[in-house]
This record gives structure tokens, sequence and C-alpha cells, in this order.
């Protein structure tokens, strides 16, 4: 495992995976402005190959995408060791309950509803890439340590020089991620008498010396005669590099340290990676720790000194961290406790370290936790008794002990359930206010894909439908008791409303004797035409029922006429303050009034463009019983100079009885 993977990046990153590039405009805008680099990926699969292949501090992923959702994407980066230690906050307009859960379940580790914050986007995003950065940090230190730990032991415990050289040189080159890593060892005089030579996945290659211009004016030579690491960005760009017959074609970058004595330079070890620019400072730090733990035997007292350095960083990262940190041994007994951990458990470092964890009340909780630790071991949340939420990592540390980094959650949590019953109680406001408009599927439409509809202003095209009581307010309102009238009204208005809202369209106004219905409005309906006039249709022809029962009841004869246009609307919640109301306004609806206006009983009239969009896609054609349309030239409308072409059809009326 190259436990430097990522030591050479200054620049924090965050990847951003959401098919829809304004999503992506939008988070990156807010993000790229406070230092982050930013990665975007336009799909889940594209997504999961970029973090695999970039290794991002954060990860923002939209729920739904159209080839691999969210979900499914942070459940297989959670799955991979590769990307495991990633954090995923999921982005997305979903609010129901069961859609965080199915979150938590595949591994996210953050929410961000949308429309978001900008404020709480930051503050999420810098504190998990802490979080994440705080554990890289305590893996880096386990595995150096791990490295050093295993070629210190390999020294003291093998007496075969080749077993002891593979040793080294396999674990050096795991540990920066290389591909070829060689030994030379030289005598007195500076030559090479034994060469241990390692390429991936093949075994052990020894040779008792080496091609001569390699110690003349290779790297090789140069690291013996300068007694200092080096990196080398590009073998072919560099001249200490000396191209071998077996290996002509050989490229990319290498880093090589001297093995020095108190004496004498007593062999190199280099390294080598394919790719141009891949070693860095860090890698050379190490290497040279490895050297002088090779060397000798004298330079094993200072390789404990390193061991103990690398001990001391750890235990600084750990006791600085504002998480709670233990460490335990293998026996499970306190060997560490940070300030934060003294405040969260109120209990003092002194008084508990060395003794059993079990024995100390407050951590007792950890017991169960440690008997299951494996190196990949997930997150875990934990309640423990004093009402308080954890957030506990727990990390096994090989011939070491083990780690729990515990955040305190409690407050998040706490505004986390405040939050959900607040998008609850939306959630049924926005239910309870749509309802007045649209049916029961367009409903549950909007708020899975429009949460945010009732704040949107947009313009857009639509068709427009007036159905308007014939003889209604010039004549038979006079002549009917007010109670009678008012049943009339509201019979018309719950019967058109269940026609409109049958065919998927939005009701906008209820308003004296008329009804207002839209369609392709607020959402795109492609059969938006055909769905006006079924709806028309069905309306003339039910409203036979209607009038025939108002006539046996109260002597009135009305009538029923319709008018439809299309054309661009204005939409949005329009109104004053106290009284606002989901509205659309445009030339279409002066128009369709009109046409309402011309309309006899039983007549459905419809504009030019209205006319020519039924002959185009066949609309007429699909109606069982069929529907003929006649032309009304010439026609002059109110408040349009141009005499228009209209169309009116007539359903059929029985004679009242």
């Amino acid at each position: 495992m190259n436990i430097f993977a990522d030591s050479d990046k200054q620049k924090q990153s965050v990847l951003i995976v959401d098919d829809m590039p304004e999503n992506r405009l939008l988070l990156s805008s807010q993000l790229r402005m406070e230092g982050y680099e930013i990665l975007q990926a336009g799909g889940g699969q594209e997504g999961m190959d970029m973090a695999r292949e970039r290794n991002p501090d954060i990860i923002l992923l939209d729920v739904m995408m159209p080839d691999i959702n969210g979900f499914e994407v942070c459940q297989q980066l959670k799955q991979d060791p590769d990307t495991q230690l990633i954090p995923v906050i999921m982005v997305t307009a979903l609010r129901d309950v069961q859609y965080r859960i199915e979150g938590i379940e595949a591994g996210a580790d953050e929410f961000l509803s949308r429309p978001h914050v900008r404020e709480e986007l930051l503050v999420r995003v810098r504190t998990l890439i802490r979080l994440k950065r705080a554990r890289v940090n305590l893996e880096e230190e386990r595995n150096r340590l791990q490295l050093l730990y295993e070629i210190s032991r390999a020294i003291s415990t093998q007496l075969n020089l080749e077993s002891m050289m593979a040793t080294i040189i396999a674990q050096t080159q795991a540990a920066v991620g290389a591909t070829k890593g060689n030994i030379m060892l030289l005598d007195e005089n500076g030559m090479v008498n034994h060469k241990f030579l390692i390429r991936a996945g093949q075994p052990l290659e020894v040779s008792d010396s080496v091609t001569r211009a390699v110690m003349s004016r290779g790297l090789g030579g140069w690291l013996a005669q300068n007694k200092r690491g080096d990196i080398i960005e590009d073998i072919r760009e560099d001249g200490r590099w000396v191209m071998l017959p077996d290996a002509p074609d050989e490229k990319g970058s290498a880093l090589g340290i001297p093995l020095s004595s108190p004496n004498r330079v007593v062999g190199v070890l280099i390294l080598n990676h394919p790719r141009i620019g891949y070693f860095n400072k860090d890698h050379l730090s190490l290497l040279e720790t490895v050297g002088a733990a090779v060397t000798t035997a004298i330079e094993n007292a200072h390789l404990f000194n390193e061991i103990n350095e690398e001990r001391q960083k750890l235990n600084a990262i750990l006791t600085q961290s504002s998480d709670a940190v233990i460490t335990t041994d293998e026996e499970w007994n306190i060997s560490l406790v940070n300030q934060a951990a003294e405040r969260l458990f109120e209990i003092k470092a002194e008084e508990v370290v060395d003794r059993a964890i079990l024995d100390v009340t407050q951590l007792a909780f950890l017991g169960g936790m440690l008997a299951s630790a494996s190196e990949n071991m997930p997150p875990q949340e934990v309640n423990i008794p004093n009402n308080k939420t954890l957030y506990v990592t727990l990390s096994p540390i090989r011939e070491v002990g083990y780690a729990a980094v515990m955040q305190d959650v409690t407050e998040f949590k706490r505004m986390e359930q405040l939050r959900l019953q607040q998008e609850r109680r939306e959630k049924q406001i926005l239910k309870e206010t749509f309802s007045r408009y649209m049916g029961p599927r367009l409903v549950d439409h909007v708020l899975s894909h429009e949460p945010g509809l009732m704040a949107k202003r947009e313009r857009r095209w639509a068709v427009v439908m007036f159905a308007d009581l014939r003889n209604w307010t010039g004549g038979m309102i006079s002549k009917v008791e007010p109670g009678e009238a008012i049943n009339q009204l509201n019979e018309f208005f719950t019967q058109m409303m269940e026609i409109a809202l049958d065919h998927d369209g939005t009701v906008f106004e209820l308003t004296a004797d008329e009804i207002l219905v839209g369609f392709n409005a607020p959402f795109d309906q492609p059969n938006a035409t055909e769905l006006a006039l079924r709806t028309a249709v069905t309306m003339q022809q039910q409203f036979n029922q209607l009038r025939q029962g108002w006539y046996e009841r109260a002597g009135t004869r009305l009538g029923l006429g319709i008018g439809i246009d299309q054309g661009n609307i204005v939409m949005g919640n329009v109104g004053a303050e106290s009284r606002l109301s989901f509205r659309m306004v445009g030339e279409a609806m002066n128009t369709a009034h009109r046409l309402v206006e011309l309309a006899g009983d039983g007549q459905i009239i419809v504009s030019e463009s209205i006319h020519k969009g039924f002959e185009a896609d066949g609309t007429l054609k699909r109606f069982n019983t069929p529907i003929t349309f006649t032309i009304m030239g010439g026609v002059s409308l109110k408040g349009i100079a141009a005499p228009q072409n209209l169309y009116v059809t007539q359903i059929e009326r029985p004679p009242l009885d």
C-alpha cells in the first residue's frame, strides 16, 4: 500500500457528481471561491471512475441520475477499500425519510437538501474533509510505523542476506508504490559486489556486478559520491540515468538514497515508477529513514529514535485533535486520552491511563466494539448513557493496539431531527396547497420532482381552456333561491374540476361561473392539446346530466361553452403578501377567454393554432366518437385587429323534459 499516495496534494479537492450541468455549476462556483479544486462528473459511472482515479477529499453526490443512482454509487464507493474513506454528501431534492434511510444504509456521511444554503454547504464540506484528513493522517502514521517495524524486524531476525534484502526492497517498494526496486551493495573500493532487484510481480533477481557506467556516471555513482538522496523526475531527461540493455525503452521517474555508515557508503537503494514526476519529498524522507536502519547494526539505535519520533507525531495528532481520541494497547489497557476525550467523558487522563477500558464506566461501551474490531470496520453511531450520540471510528493498529476517534454528533442529530420534522411539515403544506390545483397523481409528481414549484417564476408554452356557464349570471341566477344557486355552482365546479384533474389538467381558477384549466403548465406535457380537447369534450358530455338535474329541480335552463387557445404565459405565485395564489397570465389566456365568450351551449371553440395541432398529430382520429370542427372564418376578437379563423364543434344536447 502506498502510504504517501495523497501527500503531494496541497489543494483540497471536491468531486461533484451530478447529471445536471446547472447543479454542478452552482456547487462548483461556490466551492471554488473557497479555494477548493473542483472535479466534475456527469453521471454515476463516471463519478466512480473519477473517484478511484483522483481520490478526492470529498464527494458531493446527486441521487437521481439516469445511469446509476446516487445510492448505488455511494454503496459501491464505500465497499471499495480504495475509496471507502472519502466522505460522501448526498445532495438531493428528495425529502422523504425513506430516502435518507436508504442513503444512510448506502454509507452516506451527510445529506444536503436542494435548494441548499451556501453556508451550510461550506460548513459540511469543511467538517467532513477535516475528519477525513485526520483519519488519513492516522492511517499514514500507522502504516509508516508498521513499515519501520517490519524492516527493523527483518534486520534483527534474518541472517540470510538475500532474504533480508528482499524483505527491505519489497517493503519500501510497496510503501511508496514503486514498480521496481534494487539495492546495490558496495565494497571498500566503491565497486558493486551484490545487486538485488525486484520487479513488480516477479521474484528476486541477484547478481554480483552491474554495468560499469552505472557507478561511473549513473545515479548509483552520483548517490555514493554525493552521500545524499535525490529524485529524478524524468529518467529520459536526466543524464544520471543509464539505460541498460535489458530495459532500453524504460521510462518514468526514479528515487535513490545512499546507504551510509559513519565511515563509508555501503550501498545504494533505488526505486522506479513508470510515471513521470511520481516521487516526492515524503518518499525521499521515508527512504532515508529506511536507509539509516538498513546500513549497520549501529544505526538500529537511530532507527529506534525514528520510530519514537513517529509515535510522538502520532500522539501529537491525537492529542491536538478536536475529536475525542482514546488509544489502548492490545490488551485494551488505556494508553492515551486526549483533551477532547477528557471533556466529553468528564474524566482525567492521569486517572485512567494504564487501566483496563472495561473498568472505566464512561468508556465501557467501547468493549463490545473492541471485541469485533477489524481493519475495514466501518464507523459506527453510538448512543452513550449521558444522552449523547457519538460517531465512532475504531482502528486496530497492528503490534500496537487500538485507536478510537469519536465525534460528538448529539447537536447535529438534534438539528437533523428538527430539520426532518420541518421537512415533513413543509411537505404536508405543499401537498395541501397543490391539491387545490391538480390531481393526486400530479401532486405526487410535484412533491418528488418539483418541490420548489411554488417559488418558481417562469415563462412557458401552455394550452389554456376556459369553461363558462351560459345563461347563468344574466338570467337564471335571479330566478332561483340563493341556496339552490349556490348548490348548482358547487355541483358544476365539483364535477368540472374532477374531469380536469382526471385528465391531468391544472385548475388555476374557479371564478364566478367559469373554470380556468391549464395544460403543459406547470410542467411539460407533450400531449397537452389532446388532453385539453378530451377534457372539454368530457365536460360537455357530462354537463348533459347536470343541466337535466337542475331543470328538474329548479326549472333552470343552463348551458356550457368552452374556449381553448395556446401560447406563451408567465406562471408564478401572484397576489398580495397576505393572499397569494398560483396563477398564469398571458395573451393565450385573453384569447381563450374571448373564445369562451363566443361559445354557445354545447360548443367548443378553438384557435387556428390549436386546430392545426389537432390535424398535425392526428388527435381527432383517436376519439371513439368522431369529433368534427367547422371553420368560423373572419371572426373579429376584442383587442385583436386582424380577423381570426376559429374552429367550432358542437356536442349534442338532449332536450330538457
